[in-house]
């Protein structure tokens, strides 16, 4: 059946708005990097700034665990229940609880480590501070704005809690020691507007309480190929910071942060492409217009790439001073992880998912994992370089796309 031209339109309309928020708060994350990262870099020291990362990537194991894979299936749900409350209240319910129920042992876990290891316990202020982002994430449930296709509200609130620590940032970060300050301020911002999230939804009518264990089983089994998936992607990612840490030291660790932020300028216009489009094409996956979205999120691949390749050495400088120049390097290599990026995203959102083919996504990632360690780990015998680890990397992208490949002529769609 025709869709009407009216509605059509309509739908349009609503993805491109939903695309447009989504990189309103990139844009601004970025500008605000912009401003902030040189004046806390110069502050704090390459030191201070790189056990920071280090504890992120630490805590970040933590909210994979919390999260379990929960946002992309309950907004699948969402999608196929805009105009019920009752059954919207019902899902927000049951992932608030989930995720609390998960929270308990992520804490007593948590604990142990802050008082057993010595590395952590030094630095006991900075963990606690960066673990209040785990909790504001379960207050936020962006996942219900996105199956809604309202990022308005995700855009405005971020933006509007980013703004307020800004000033606090300059006021009081001065020397390496305010480096706990900073995450204070930071992941306090972010925990505001998890709070205020939840306020929003309460005045919307929308009911989250804490239901029983039974009934969030369902949204277990779901999230389970989608938990595993995450596990191993921030596995890939985490434990390579963590090598670089341990290998090479915590000023290594802020030069490779580095390369990393110069990588998110330009994917902070391409991450969302997928985001947008995922409702609407989840509605309608035909092969020909999987096949058209993918075709331009490669060229936008080859473009970023290629950008960065001649504006990096500049924007090392911008950031990071010249005692960072080390990072250009890094990010030319890590800027290929665009290309994989976007086109992995492509074959698990418009294909795999569609397909309610789960498990491929986990196998997808568990090849990426694997494939980065492998590859790291023998380029690291061979000889001790940090360059080796971004390489490591993007060749784990590259070979997501080759296991892609594979399953969706498994599957006889042609989208290649």
């Amino acid at each position: 059946m025709q869709v009407p031209r009216n509605i059509r339109r309509l739908k349009e309309t609503k993805v491109l708005e939903n695309y447009s928020f989504m990189t309103v708060l990139q844009i601004f994350n970025a500008l605000i990097s912009l401003v902030i990262y040189p004046y806390v870099i110069r502050k704090v020291g390459a030191e201070a700034y790189g056990v920071y990362v280090f504890a992120l990537a630490i805590v970040s194991y933590f909210q994979i665990l919390i999260d379990f894979g929960f946002d992309s299936p309950s907004a699948k749900i969402v999608v196929d229940n805009r105009q019920d409350k009752e059954k919207q209240s019902f899902i927000l319910s049951a992932v608030f609880t989930a995720k609390h129920l998960l929270l308990l042992p992520a804490l007593a876990v948590f604990g142990i480590m802050l008082f057993a290891i010595d590395n952590i316990y030094n630095h006991l202020a900075l963990y606690l501070a960066i673990f209040l982002q785990v909790y504001a994430n379960i207050l936020f449930p962006s996942w219900y704005f996105q199956g809604m296709k309202n990022m308005r509200v995700v855009t405005i609130i971020q933006i509007v809690c980013r703004l307020l620590t800004i000033p606090l940032i300059f006021i009081l970060i001065r020397t390496p020691a305010d480096i706990t300050v900073y995450a204070l301020i930071v992941n306090g911002g972010i925990l505001l507007g998890g709070i205020t999230a939840s306020i929003l939804l309460w005045h919307n009518g929308l009911k989250i309480k804490f239901i029983s264990i039974n009934e969030t089983i369902p949204f277990f089994k779901d999230a389970t190929p989608f938990f595993l998936t995450g596990l191993a992607g921030k596995l890939k990612e985490g434990l390579l910071t963590t090598i670089v840490g341990l290998v090479f030291g915590m000023r290594d660790v802020a030069i490779y942060d580095l390369a990393q932020k110069i990588v998110s300028i330009p994917r902070m216009f391409t991450q969302n492409i997928n985001k947008a489009l995922f409702p609407e094409i989840l509605s309608n996956p035909l092969p020909e217009r999987v096949k058209k979205v993918m075709r331009y999120e490669r060229l936008i691949g080859v473009v970023a790439s290629i950008l960065i390749a001649l504006l990096g050495y500049p924007a090392v400088v911008l950031l990071g001073g010249k005692d960072m120049i080390a990072a250009f390097p890094l990010a030319v290599v890590l800027s290929l992880t665009i290309y994989s990026w976007l086109v992995v995203g492509g074959y698990l959102n418009f294909v795999f998912i569609p397909q309610k083919k789960y498990y491929y996504i986990t196998q997808n990632q568990l090849v990426a994992m694997l494939s980065s360690l492998l590859f790291c780990g023998i380029g690291l015998l061979l000889k001790q370089d940090i360059l080796l680890v971004a390489i490591a990397l993007t060749i784990s992208g590259f070979m997501e796309i080759l296991y892609c490949r594979f399953q969706t002529k498994k599957l006889n769609i042609n989208i290649n």
